[in-house]
């Protein structure tokens, strides 16, 4: 796989994802390159959006105290750690939720579409963010439209990945999926914070 093929797979992407899924999965890229590749752009999408917000002074009002409040912004590092372990759990759900419903997918194949899902999407987003700037209107029409588009994109990439020929199926995969990385993280913040608490009492 090189520069002169990621053009055409991005392209076809956009405009057809079952195609691009099944072209995927035709690479046959190993696991560990593929983990690898998860984390890297896990990471510098993290620190890119933590770099957004702190490029300048936060709104007012009720959505600038939230944007000062978010691990993005006060903590780069952390929210880095954080969006890495969100990625790598989601991986693992939309695996198990799809083999609990008779995918066939292997959990190579959901880390390739995954993965690669995840490097368009940072492109894409980058891309309207820079409009943004130039043009602020279109910032908010640009990501609803991305939504939409990432939403028909990732279910036509499950059901093929998990050879469903069904995307409803694959559409409750990835919604039971979400709400078991949502749930999942929040267990693990809350024995982080936990652990946290208690190690601050006992120094105390």
């Amino acid at each position: 796989m090189n520069t002169a093929s990621l053009k055409p797979l991005f392209i076809t992407t956009l405009q057809k994802p079952r195609e691009a899924a099944a072209q995927v999965l035709g690479l046959q890229l190993p696991s560990q390159a593929l983990w690898i590749a998860l984390s890297l752009v896990s990471v510098v999408t993290s620190l890119t959006v933590a770099a957004m917000l702190q490029a300048g002074p936060p709104p007012t009002g009720d959505l600038g105290a939230l944007i000062q409040a978010s691990p993005a912004y006060t903590s780069p590092l952390i929210f880095a750690i954080m969006q890495w372990g969100r990625a790598v759990l989601s991986v693992f759900m939309l695996f198990w939720v799809g083999k609990s419903l008779g995918g066939r997918g292997e959990l190579v194949d959901i880390l390739g579409v995954v993965t690669w899902l995840q490097v368009v999407s940072f492109v894409l987003v980058a891309a309207l963010s820079l409009v943004g700037v130039l043009i602020p209107f279109l910032s908010s029409l640009g990501m609803l439209v991305f939504f939409v588009w990432w939403v028909w994109a990732i279910v036509a990439f499950l059901d093929v990945a998990h050879q469903f020929e069904n995307p409803f199926k694959a559409l409750v995969v990835l919604v039971a999926s979400i709400i078991g990385v949502l749930v999942g993280l929040s267990i693990i913040m809350g024995v982080i914070g936990g652990l946290f608490m208690g190690s601050q009492v006992g120094v105390n």
